[in-house]
């Protein structure tokens, strides 16, 4: 088996829900954890096995670099077998500053933070002995628009010599999320610039869905491999018998970028829908704060709960008559997951329940699902009650759609047919 050095922004832990830390296990989960490590850029604490070794570069070394030039800001860790109470709450924390940053996007400080990481010392003798000593022949990381990483990642390579394989999961080289946003369209200039340099030094590509292998290739003038992300689904579909009462709606995950403008729309359409009888309900399981002024938004029927950890999350989702997909569908950020895949698709295939997918139609989520009839889609806000009473009074739709989100993982998700083709484009470079 080849070395395979893993350069991700995120640490691989179940605690944390990144996309980064699941897609990348359960891609190289074949391979003997003796021979991938990881490089991360996060102040988080690894517990995956997948992996055997992992350097943290920190971020908040790298600020202090800027005043002391002689500070360690990277070091070898090692994955936790338990984490304390201390680093349980540095987990916490890490994830809170993180997530408010992305619901608060400022450019200005996404400037200076770039700022940060072009004058501050990353580069160190550790970094280097912890590549000399595991000598990667495969270097893979996500193609990502943090100019700082993708500086890492050509560093990385250069330092190495290994062969390099590149993965497109997000929109991040086109001016298609936001428009008329001076600090969008300037930072966006600079990723891309970031993003083709790096691309002149990798070797292979991989792309998360059609829609995002389309765009990549015709900017980069690649022909990137499609590679989505795994579910080991169970081998046979069981439908369950839906609830005899009211059906309960689950959504679990986060409420940035629009989502908490969607929700309010799915709660106002739940209102009429149960004027005379309550009909359906929501339970949204989420770590995002919503303010009071957000909160008396929410109707009757629509619970807030506190997150539940990531082992416990599938159970939840059993419970469910009908999970929500949910993304901005016609505010300032609803083309923001336009290129993305999100992780929650594949949980939602394999959960054996109907999906309810609601988001803008120009995003890859939204198009895989009507491609691939997987779900039931809205994608106008106006359409949110409709639908609702059309499960309501079909409630065999629910079954139904169980099934064709079954069969949509079984022969698209297949984990054994994707990590193959994780073999075959590591084996080609070796």
């Amino acid at each position: 088996m080849p070395r395979i050095l893993i350069c991700t922004v995120d640490t691989w832990n179940s605690k944390l829900s990144a996309s980064s830390s699941n897609t990348f296990s359960a891609l190289f989960s074949q391979y003997d954890a003796q021979d991938v490590a990881n490089i991360y850029i996060r102040e988080e604490l690894p517990d995956s096995k997948v992996c055997s070794r992992y350097f943290q570069i920190s971020e908040q070394r790298v600020i202090k670099s800027l005043f002391n030039p002689k500070i360690k800001t990277g070091k070898e860790v090692f994955a936790a077998e338990k984490m304390t109470e201390s680093e349980l709450s540095s987990l916490e924390k890490s994830k809170e500053l993180y997530g408010k940053n992305r619901a608060k996007r400022s450019y200005f400080k996404l400037f200076v933070r770039e700022a940060i990481w072009l004058l501050g010392k990353w580069r160190s003798k550790e970094l280097d002995a912890f590549l000399e000593s595991f000598s990667p022949e495969i270097i893979v990381f996500s193609m990502e628009g943090y100019i700082h990483f993708n500086r890492i990642c050509r560093y990385v390579i250069k330092k190495t010599g290994a062969r390099s394989i590149g993965y497109f999961w997000d929109d991040n080289f086109t001016y298609k999320q936001l428009k008329n946003n001076f600090g969008y369209m300037a930072l966006r200039f600079f990723q891309r610039k970031s993003l083709k340099k790096l691309s002149k030094c990798t070797d292979k590509f991989w792309a998360i869905s059609p829609k995002t292998k389309k765009e990549a290739d015709e900017f980069f003038g690649i022909d990137s491999v499609l590679l989505t992300k795994p579910a080991d689904m169970p081998e046979k579909f069981s439908p369950e018998s839906v609830s005899n009462g009211t059906l309960k709606l689950v959504y679990t995950g986060n409420l940035a970028i629009g989502r908490k403008s969607t929700i309010i729309a799915v709660s106002k359409a739940l209102d009429r829908l149960n004027e005379k009888t309550p009909l359906m309900e929501l339970f949204v399981y989420t770590p995002t704060e919503l303010l009071p002024e957000e909160l008396k938004e929410l109707g009757k029927y629509v619970h807030i709960q506190p997150p539940v950890p990531m082992e416990e999350v599938a159970a939840v989702q059993k419970k469910a008559d009908i999970l929500l997909f949910l993304e901005d569908i016609d505010g300032p950020m609803s083309k923001k997951a336009r290129l993305s895949f999100s992780t929650k698709i594949t949980d939602y295939l394999k959960s054996g329940r109907c999906i309810l997918a609601l988001g803008n139609p120009d995003t890859a989520p939204m198009e895989y699902f009507k491609q691939t009839d997987s779900a039931l889609c809205i994608t106008q806000k106006e359409k949110i009650e409709e639908t609702l009473r059309l499960i309501s009074e079909h409630p065999d739709l629910l079954t139904e759609y169980a099934e064709k989100a079954y069969k949509c993982g079984k022969e698209n998700h297949n984990g054994e047919k994707i990590r193959e083709t994780v073999r075959e484009t590591v084996n080609s470079l070796v």
